[in-house]
């Protein structure tokens, strides 16, 4: 019993942690882009650097989007184009999350007016007339361009390697990777010769030449920082 209760602040730091690493990219980005369009378009339109209520609507949508971002993750069908030319789960994904939030701000305003009205039928006939449907849809383009730039971000660096993108911009220097990719592609071209020219048991043997080349090439590819995964 003593050993489960003191697991349990560690199960509980592990549970969070995973929530926080899913959680805070897609709501961070969206927080950060969706604020600078409303700041941007109260710049242009009323001249004006800060209102509270459209930082408060920017976050509001920012946070919805994310958390439908996330929700529609666990759903099979986001990966129909896996293994696909990398143009098409982008814009496949781009395009289901866009309608999915579109359903979910379609229908958080139609409670607005229903409570607004007295009841759905009537808060229904309210929204058809009354909501301003050039605003809804730009803010919706909007969405969608967000939600291209970042399914693009996630499906690259899904491809290169979970973490690989994070330190190509802001840790590796551009030289040193493309220096190590390229000796990752010779370290794998030799090993490739080696398992087509060498027979099994001389290349398994640490103390044949081939054997200790094998060796050497595999601990070459470990300490490559590139293919890091």
């Amino acid at each position: 019993m003593t050993a489960i209760v003191a697991s349990l602040p560690s199960r509980a730091h592990r549970v969070w942690s995973a929530a926080t690493h899913h959680l805070l990219p897609p709501t961070l980005y969206f927080l950060i882009t969706f604020n600078l369009i409303s700041l941007t378009t109260r710049m242009l339109n009323d001249d004006q650097w800060f209102d509270l209520t459209s930082v408060v609507i920017a976050s509001t949508t920012a946070l919805v989007v994310a958390k439908v971002v996330l929700v529609v993750d666990r759903v099979r069908v986001i990966d129909r184009f896996r293994g696909a030319p990398l143009l098409q789960p982008i814009l496949y994904k781009s395009v289901f999350y866009s309608l999915v939030v579109l359903v979910v701000r379609f229908v958080e305003r139609w409670l607005d007016f229903s409570i607004d009205a007295g009841g759905p039928g009537a808060g229904l006939q309210l929204l058809l007339t009354q909501l301003n449907w050039q605003r809804f849809i730009a803010v919706h383009l909007w969405i969608f361009f967000c939600l291209l730039v970042y399914v693009a971000a996630t499906e690259i660096s899904a491809l290169i390697g979970e973490g690989q993108l994070f330190r190509l911009l802001f840790r590796h220097r551009s030289s040193e990777h493309r220096l190590s990719r390229r000796r990752h592609i010779r370290a794998l071209m030799e090993l490739s010769r080696l398992a087509e020219n060498t027979p099994r048991e001389r290349l398994l043997d640490p103390d044949t030449v081939e054997g200790r080349r094998l060796l050497t090439i595999m601990d070459a590819l470990r300490r490559q920082p590139a293919t890091s995964t």
